[in-house]
């Protein structure tokens, strides 16, 4: 018992000297939320669980109030890096407090027992209430209304590996829908992306107003954020910077075209300040352009979002995105064993004019709101009101 309470001592101790080494600021606020991480890193008791320490932790980190300031799980840190998790495949939101499903997954528990946009989720077997959480996660009978009609479906989530490659689909003559629901790496090589963005860059399609879709994308890759934002540039443009306070060093105009993590982050090894500029050789898109995000939207997707404020022709609409701007580094946490890691902000976003997207986030010039009668006929009202 005596080692089980020093090994979550150890763990905990060892929390706290990561962000002394490697928290992007070092300040007093800093210096007196160490004085408490240790201290409470000492107070772990005989009995704690791994699950117990694991929250003890978090509401640790919790106390800076700093984006990406978070420890993972096995499981967690499968939806984070693999999109992995124990899911139905409905996706849902509240309208006028209505649980109403917005789409269905491909290959998942719910689309092939026949769920689809538009029911309305009044009960889940087992639950107290109904939410989006449990309509993904959770296994049992679901009580839907469809049309005026109650149906009892049997669902049980499984795992599955949610692919979320950027999608372009037609909405109208003229206008299209750019749906980008991560800018994880690996949805945005080099091939995949250009020919993609051909589709609607080119001078003879017939893309005049092209909607993106950025309400469930809360972020992933520079360089991938900075490849789907070229074709709106034409031409490499800085859009702003990344700052590391603590970093002394020379300052660098731009990241280099390459996705790969390690690639990145040497380059941040080198830097105080380093550029965020778009590419050449993605097209050029010069029409119309809404963007749409939410409370869900965040990181480098909110960066994308607040340079499509400054493009002409452009505008953002939604409702105030996340808030959650700082550059994270992971960091494995071995001694807990395989999968368990901290992220740690090493780095905070500045805009073109100095400003901070830190905790304030993008305020969209057009505030939209869900309307359920267009929700229950299994349409999307943003996108019905960014098409008029």
């Amino acid at each position: 018992m005596l080692n089980h309470r020093r090994h979550h001592q150890d763990v905990f101790h060892s929390v706290c000297d990561l962000a002394r080494d490697h928290f992007y600021k070092r300040d007093q606020v800093l210096l007196s939320w160490l004085q408490r991480c240790y201290h409470r890193a000492d107070e772990v008791g005989f009995f704690s669980t791994t699950s117990g320490l694991l929250r003890d932790i978090q509401d640790q980190l919790n106390e800076m109030r700093a984006s990406h300031f978070q420890i993972y799980d096995p499981n967690a840190d499968k939806r984070l890096w693999k999109g992995e998790s124990l899911d139905t495949g409905i996706r849902s939101h509240y309208v006028e407090d209505h649980l109403i499903v917005k789409n269905v997954l491909a290959g998942t528990p719910a689309l092939e027992a026949g769920v689809r946009a538009g029911d309305e989720i009044l009960a889940i077997e087992d639950a107290e209430q109904v939410t989006p959480w449990g309509a993904q996660h959770r296994s049992g009978r679901f009580t839907l209304e469809r049309a005026g009609r109650s149906l009892a479906i049997q669902l049980s989530a499984r795992l599955v590996v949610v692919e979320s490659l950027p999608t372009l689909t037609k909405v109208s003559p003229g206008t299209w829908l750019l749906d980008i629901s991560s800018f994880r790496s690996e949805f945005f090589e080099k091939r995949f992306w250009t020919a993609l963005a051909r589709r609607f860059s080119a001078p003879a399609t017939d893309v005049r107003h092209l909607i993106i879709d950025l309400r469930d994308n809360s972020g992933g890759n520079f360089v991938a954020m900075l490849r789907a934002l070229s074709p709106f540039m034409c031409e490499p443009a800085v859009i702003g910077r990344l700052l590391q306070p603590r970093r002394l060093g020379h300052d660098k105009a731009g990241f280099a075209d390459e996705l790969e993590d390690e690639k990145q982050l040497a380059e941040l090894d080198r830097y105080h300040s380093l550029g965020l500029r778009t590419f050449s050789g993605y097209g050029c898109f010069r029409g119309q352009v809404t963007v749409l995000v939410g409370p869900q939207t965040a990181s480098v997707a909110e960066i994308f979002a607040e340079a499509m404020l400054h493009r002409p022709h452009s505008r953002v609409w939604g409702q105030p995105t996340a808030g959650d701007v700082l550059l994270a580094v992971w960091y494995d946490l071995s001694r807990l064993g395989p999968g368990y890691s901290l992220s740690i902000p090493e780095a905070m976003y500045l805009t073109r004019r100095e400003a901070t997207l830190e905790n304030s986030g993008v305020t969209p010039q057009k505030e939209l709101y869900y309307d359920l009668k267009i929700s229950r006929e299994g349409r999307d009202s943003w996108i019905v009101e960014s098409a008029k």
